[in-house]
């Protein structure tokens, strides 16, 4: 008798032939180490140090020099090479081999760190001098975390989410008040979050929706300790709500707060969170076995995992399909735009999903897609 085969079988075999079906596409010479979803556009460094981007280029946030919109991976205009890269809306910000910050796109309210221009279609460097080791970029602002662990913002600050305790924008870096030195930070739309040397969190800005997952509502101008003082690998901050890795024992678990209007954190219908739209302070919103990350999009949420072929799990609002189906590991990164998800393979390939309208699934169309489809390249650029 045929023994009956069982579902980690079936597993095992559909992403064996997922693998497969990538695999049989054309290769190109593009490697990559890391991705970025923005709002309609996405960037990509190669393991060689050089950015890519593809999708809308309307406020040159493809960096490419001109404004025409790319299905594909176009580089970014110039010789530099960065360290790290993060797409936001209408505009990206990458931080160079140098140290030096450098953005192009929408330069609203002093977004791209200089007061030169209202846009910029190739990389611009941010003014100040100072050196980073990261950077990230919201909606109208971007902030970074310099050598010395100390954070600056610039751009629009009208809701204090450069944390200087003031609402006054500003085409400069500013020092985050309050002294605290930083290993990581993340950009929402209007507020900000990051990650002490001692893996405390702490955020400002905005905080109508209970992004700052302080316990309460109203905008804050300087950093506030995220509330229950866990420890943190990580966060990412959303548009309107915000998510994070813990470091506490027993293992790594994500936490949320914020906007779960489209259940980005949690189901509403759980007995736990019955119809609250806002949950002010970090709610626990799963414990995944070998969990790496999380990426926080405009609307939606993603987790990656280090093992497992369902490496990547979404939630969240799901209308341009960018919570993706059958999107079968291993990944190592993912990242959640506003209406598409990226993720990274360990070979290097890029997988993309979701809103495709104006390319940013970079595979060469402008259809949408529910299922993971592999971001193309030319073979005669080299990485």
């Amino acid at each position: 008798m045929r023994a009956r085969r069982t579902v980690p079988t079936l597993v095992a075999c559909l992403a064996a032939a997922f693998a497969a079906t990538l695999d049989a596409q054309p290769q190109d010479t593009l490697t990559y180490a890391a991705v970025s979803a923005g709002a309609r556009h996405t960037c990509a460094l190669t393991t060689g140090q050089r950015a890519y981007c593809w999708g809308d280029n309307s406020e040159g946030e493809l960096g490419s020099g001109q404004r025409m919109d790319s299905p594909t991976p176009i580089p970014v205009a110039g010789s530099l090479t960065f360290l790290a890269i993060d797409a936001g809306v209408e505009f990206t910000c990458g931080v160079a081999t140098t140290g030096e910050a450098y953005c192009w796109g929408r330069n609203n309210t002093g977004a791209l760190g200089n007061a030169a221009t209202p846009r910029s279609f190739a990389p611009t460097a941010v003014t100040g001098g100072v050196l980073f080791r990261t950077v990230a970029t919201g909606a109208d602002h971007a902030c970074g975390v310099a050598d010395d662990g100390q954070a600056y913002c610039w751009g629009a600050n009208d809701q204090g989410q450069l944390g200087t305790s003031d609402t006054l924008s500003s085409a400069r870096p500013l020092p985050v008040a309050g002294g605290l030195r930083f290993r990581s930070i993340t950009a929402g739309d209007a507020h900000t979050c990051a990650v002490t040397v001692d893996s405390l969190a702490y955020c400002w800005g905005s905080n109508r929706r209970g992004q700052l997952g302080i316990g309460t509502h109203g905008a804050r101008r300087g950093p506030q300790p995220v509330a229950h003082h866990r420890h943190w690998r990580m966060l990412s901050a959303g548009a309107l709500h915000t998510c994070g890795v813990t470091a506490d024992p027993p293992r790594p678990s994500v936490f949320c707060w914020g906007d779960n209007f489209h259940e980005q954190i949690i189901a509403r219908n759980s007995i736990a969170n019955l119809g609250e739209p806002i949950l002010w302070s970090p709610t626990f919103a799963g414990d995944p076995l070998n969990l790496q990350l999380v990426s926080a999009g405009r609307y939606h949420t993603c987790i990656v995992r280090t093992q497992g072929a369902t490496a990547v799990t979404c939630w969240g609002a799901n209308l341009d399909d960018q919570l993706g189906r059958y999107v079968l590991g291993p990944y190592t990164q993912v990242s959640a735009g506003d209406a598409h998800t990226c993720a990274l393979r360990p070979d290097g390939a890029i997988l993309c999903w979701g809103r495709n309208a104006a390319g940013q699934l970079g595979n060469g169309s402008r259809l949408s897609e529910q299922r993971p489809v592999r971001v193309t390249g030319a073979a005669s650029l080299n990485p």
